[in-house]
């Protein structure tokens, strides 16, 4: 006859972490090890406007003469995400209404005016709509406690170019 060894989940002797939450905050149980069935369930996920992200600027043409023009450029854009809220690519472009992952390049027409005073430049940058993410994953562990933790993402989507002109030094 075989005796079943019970082994103790004990929160001072173990240091685990399972998708970020951590196990040590359990008490010590004599279940055994075979009985613990671990449940994640999510919130639904909710999306927030939160304004607009730019790029640096870049710099397209420089001049010390009067002249007014339209300069054309060819500038690549691309929509991203940054964080997780364990989502998949079709939920996250369902929930967005816009696809975190296209990108595509575009040819943008900026007009400018020098005075021919000093030296001046042309210049534009990409404005991306910025939205956050959050959803709250819960880790239940039955028969013990429930840790939350919440996560966050945010996702950028492109939103045209801006431009200007400016001194050059």
């Amino acid at each position: 006859m075989y005796k079943k060894m019970i082994i103790m989940l004990v929160t001072v002797a173990l240091n685990l972490t399972i998708q970020g939450f951590n196990i040590n905050a359990l008490t010590a149980s004599a279940v055994p090890l075979d009985h613990y069935h671990i449940v994640i369930t999510y919130t639904k996920p909710h999306k927030k406007y939160i304004g607009h992200k730019y790029s640096n600027w870049n710099t397209i043409y420089s001049a010390k003469k009067k002249t007014k023009s339209t300069f054309s450029k060819s500038v690549t854009w691309a929509n991203s995400l940054t964080g997780n809220v364990s989502l998949s690519k079709g939920k996250l472009t369902a929930l967005l209404g816009f696809n975190v992952t296209r990108s595509d390049t575009v040819t943008i027409n900026v007009p400018f005016s020098f005075n021919g005073k000093y030296r001046q430049k042309v210049q534009y940058r990409k404005r991306y709509r910025k939205y956050k993410i959050t959803r709250i994953e819960y880790l239940k562990i039955v028969g013990s406690s429930t840790q939350k933790k919440h996560l966050k993402a945010f996702a950028y989507k492109y939103d045209g170019v801006v431009s200007r002109v400016v001194r050059d030094k």
